[in-house]
């Protein structure tokens, strides 16, 4: 992949996008927990995996006997971690698009305790529009852009 299509978008974007319009809510399970006994620090990942797919199903459909018809790959994460999990909790997961560039756009998403809000981490995705039959990355489509601008800016 080529620099510019992770270049930083326009900053103004972010400020119209705003607030957070997206959230699924994540039981804490057994299996994400780590030896101390609190949410592995992959499982994040995870976590931003499953609020993305919920979020582009929202908007979009999806035909899953072709996986190349969705037409998006991850090309980088990250996560801050601010605060533990453990078992027993409900984690509510937020999700929205804060930038555009040419053929990619940005996700932030932020983790909190389902019942008080406490932050628990944060983060961002850059996901790339990607033509799977040619292998390269392509623009953003403008009715994928549309659309997710409409849903973003709904009050």
């Amino acid at each position: 992949m080529t620099s510019d299509i992770l270049r930083e978008p326009d900053s103004s974007l972010r400020s119209e996008l705003g607030k957070y319009r997206f959230s699924i809510l994540i039981p804490v399970r057994f299996g994400d927990l780590d030896a101390f006994g609190h949410v592995n620090n992959a499982k994040y990942l995870t976590y931003f995996e499953e609020a993305r797919m919920a979020y582009w199903l929202n908007l979009f459909s999806i035909d899953f006997d072709n996986p190349k018809s969705l037409g998006i790959i991850l090309a980088s994460a990250s996560v801050n971690f601010r605060s533990p999990a453990g078992i027993g909790e409900t984690l509510k997961v937020l999700a929205r698009v804060a930038t555009f560039g040419n053929k990619s756009f940005q996700m932030e998403y932020r983790i909190e305790d389902g019942v008080n809000g406490k932050l628990v981490a944060d983060g961002t995705t850059a996901i790339v529009c990607f033509d799977y039959d040619k292998n390269k990355s392509v623009p953003v489509p403008e009715d994928v852009k549309k659309k997710i601008l409409a849903f973003e800016h709904k009050s």
